[in-house]
């Protein structure tokens, strides 16, 4: 069984058989293999510069020396069918959005705590971020956001770095939600005291006790 030869060594292994006197007559596509040579694989590959004409090397260095050069404006003129990339907005970046990105990720329930949107005659302005929670505010009032305006101010206003700033930052807010909760808890304990322990409870399981009630009556007057 003959060696089967990669389809570039086809011209090349034609020319020794030549040379060799081991072939008399070149085959009839042999100028043509010559002139386009195949490709590596069976997808032909893009020959960088063809030999369209079949001119010698030396008429090619002549045609070449004799065409003008193009110009920035032949090649303008040339492409004047494409289409230009039409202009587009630039995207408007904040330093916020990747600290809200990163703080949302690590506290995805925050998303999920009730807020008030209605304001009242008492309403807060906060314009001051250098602390987390200021004297006359509520730890209620402590939000994701103020998290990441007080991160932003101490890494614009204190130098520092964002890994510095989010772990000051965070430590402030875990400090808030402890003392929001000590306080919450502090309110029930009062309730207890005062109302007794069944206005204390959530409002979801006094809802479930009552109902439950009002099942076992039902089956007890059937």
């Amino acid at each position: 069984m003959a060696c089967r030869l990669a389809p570039t060594q086809l011209h090349k292994h034609i020319a020794n058989l030549l040379k060799g006197g081991l072939l008399k007559e070149p085959p009839i596509w042999f100028p043509v293999v010559h002139a386009f040579p195949p490709g590596p694989s069976i997808i032909h590959s893009q020959i960088p510069n063809p030999n369209l004409s079949g001119q010698d090397p030396i008429e090619l260095e002549v045609l070449a020396a004799l065409r003008p050069a193009r110009t920035r404006t032949a090649v303008r003129h040339q492409h004047k069918h494409l289409r230009t990339r039409p202009p587009r907005p630039r995207a408007i970046v904040y330093p916020e959005d990747r600290l809200r990105r990163q703080f949302y990720r690590d506290h995805p329930f925050e998303l999920q705590r009730p807020r008030i949107m209605v304001e009242n005659d008492e309403g807060f302005n906060r314009t001051d971020f250098s602390k987390l929670l200021l004297d006359e505010m509520d730890p209620s009032m402590v939000t994701g956001e103020t998290v990441i305006k007080h991160q932003l101010y101490l890494m614009i206003n204190e130098g520092k770095t964002e890994r510095e700033a989010y772990a000051l930052a965070t430590a402030d807010f875990y400090r808030v939600r402890q003392l929001e909760e000590l306080h919450e808890r502090a309110v029930r304990d009062e309730i207890v005291k005062h109302l007794g322990p069944d206005y204390a409870k959530v409002n979801s399981w006094r809802a479930i006790e009552l109902e439950e009630k009002a099942i076992k009556d039902g089956e007890e007057r059937l």
